[in-house]
């Protein structure tokens, strides 16, 4: 075992096991406390601004997710039905002919399916299983989401057609992929090319392996398996920081792979991915000429409009070298859509060391009774539609490591063959991983968020043209 290991291992196992970090939700961020509201005419004056610049945008995806999460229900229901699971597959068998992949389907099996001939049972297995169309495997991104005449698309068609029309210089693509799909997703890549006859800029990456957490089992000693190596566990979003700061472009805008609308019901999101960056842009051209000119006052005029800092923030960096440091951290711009009930993160603020701060905290990280209630009142959700800006404003690269809150791992509890086993997570990506950048959260539309977490999520009328 080398030196580095030992020291990884005992780290993580006194996180596991030992430390206990409090995290304190002061409320939740509401609109004019710490969400900005824009109207429509503002929407659009800020996507101008962003469209008259000329810049050089990537588009962040990660897509690394494998599809098999979205048919839980149907290997549940096969493996052993239940209540739950038999008002699923109903559904599903009800809207069959709604989804994209039914036109992916023989003509003979859908002869069948409205004759009311079809195997139920088989049809499910023949979704799921190799030999058949092996949805239980396939990356979430070549998923087929959505229908069309010509035929379907996948998650990632969608995202890079959709994003190339934000009006921008250069459109650069980057998804976060398994390494054993790389092939299959570039084959898709290829066939999107040919098909729109337009070559696009794309690049991938992993998760860096060298990320994945230790297992440890109850008696707090790291498992190996038959060959005397240690298991180790992916480690979250939030491994996927190297990934970003690998990026070079100026501008990065971020979103889920799940979370995209029908082109037809697109306009909404591709407006408002625009309206968020022109306000980052107008945000980081104040703060330049704040640095030719640092007074205090100026600041605080800039805070009142977009709500960058709290008051507890501002009061401790009141004098030109505390405050010019404060602005010079990397920037994000966070889409909010009202809370309907999804599950995930939300904007709060959040109290640490005497500060309080704007912060987007996921559900799991909430272990405390109190917090919960405050939890349960918040009025917005976090989307993962973000623009972001990773230089300082020199416009030289800034080093994402100084800027993490290491407290905030999720310490994750799993049984394995009746034995529990424990693991964490590092901060996540736009939790904290993001802690200490300089944060606007901003209320968008709910017509740019459609999340798939499962295939009867691809129902909504965001995914039906």
């Amino acid at each position: 075992m080398t030196e580095n290991q030992v020291n990884l291992i005992k780290n993580q196992c006194d996180k596991i096991f030992h430390e206990v970090v409090s995290l304190s939700i002061i409320k939740p961020c509401t609109v004019g406390d710490g969400i900005l509201q824009l109207t429509s005419e503002e929407f659009l004056a800020y996507k101008d601004k962003f469209d008259k610049g000329n810049h050089r945008v990537c588009v962040f995806i990660p897509a690394s997710g494998s599809g098999s999460r979205m048919f839980e229900f149907v290997r549940d229901y096969l493996f052993e039905p239940s209540e739950r699971t038999r008002g699923l597959i109903e559904k599903l068998i009800s809207q069959i002919s709604d989804f994209a992949f039914y036109q992916l389907l023989s003509q003979e099996i859908k002869d069948r399916i409205v004759a009311g001939e079809i195997d139920w049972r088989f049809l499910l297995s023949f979704l799921m299983e190799k030999e058949g169309l092996n949805y239980g495997e396939l990356p979430k991104g070549l998923f087929p989401f959505h229908r069309y005449d010509a035929g379907v698309k996948s998650a990632i068609a969608e995202h890079i057609q959709q994003s190339t029309l934000i009006n921008a210089e250069n459109v650069a693509f980057h998804f976060t992929i398994q390494k054993r799909f790389e092939d299959v997703i570039c084959n898709e890549i290829n066939k999107i090319e040919k098909e729109t006859n337009q070559k696009f800029n794309v690049t991938y990456s992993e998760q860096d392996e060298g990320s994945n957490s230790f297992v440890f089992n109850a008696n707090k000693e790291p498992i190996t398996d038959d060959q005397g190596s240690f298991i180790r566990r992916p480690a979250g979003h939030g491994a996927l920081l190297s990934n970003l700061s690998a990026i070079n472009n100026p501008l990065i805008f971020i979103k889920n792979i799940d979370n995209i609308q029908h082109f037809s019901k697109s306009s909404v999101s591709i407006l408002t991915w625009s309206a968020l960056a022109g306000i980052l842009v107008e945000i980081r051209a104040s703060l330049k000429a704040l640095v030719e000119n640092p007074r205090f006052e100026t600041l605080v005029k800039l805070n009142e409009k977009y709500g960058l800092y709290t008051d507890s923030e501002l009061n401790r960096n009141k004098e030109p070298e505390q405050f010019l440091t404060l602005i010079n951290r990397p920037i994000r711009v966070c889409g909010m859509v009202k809370n309907e009930g999804y599950p995930g993160g939300g904007p709060f603020m959040v109290e640490k060391n005497g500060v309080v701060s704007k912060q987007i905290i996921e559900k799991a990280q909430v272990i405390d009774n109190a917090d919960e209630n405050i939890l349960f009142s918040s009025t917005h959700f976090n989307p993962v539609m973000m623009v972001v800006c990773k230089n300082d404003l020199n416009d030289q690269e800034i080093d994402l490591s100084k800027y993490v809150d290491n407290d905030a791992c999720l310490k994750i509890v799993k049984s394995v063959k009746n034995e529990e086993i424990s693991f964490l997570e590092l901060p996540g990506l736009w939790n904290g991983s993001m802690y200490f950048w300089n944060s606007v959260f901003v209320e968008i539309p709910n017509e740019t968020f459609s999340p798939v977490k499962s295939a009867l999520d691809l129902l909504h009328p965001l995914h039906l043209g």
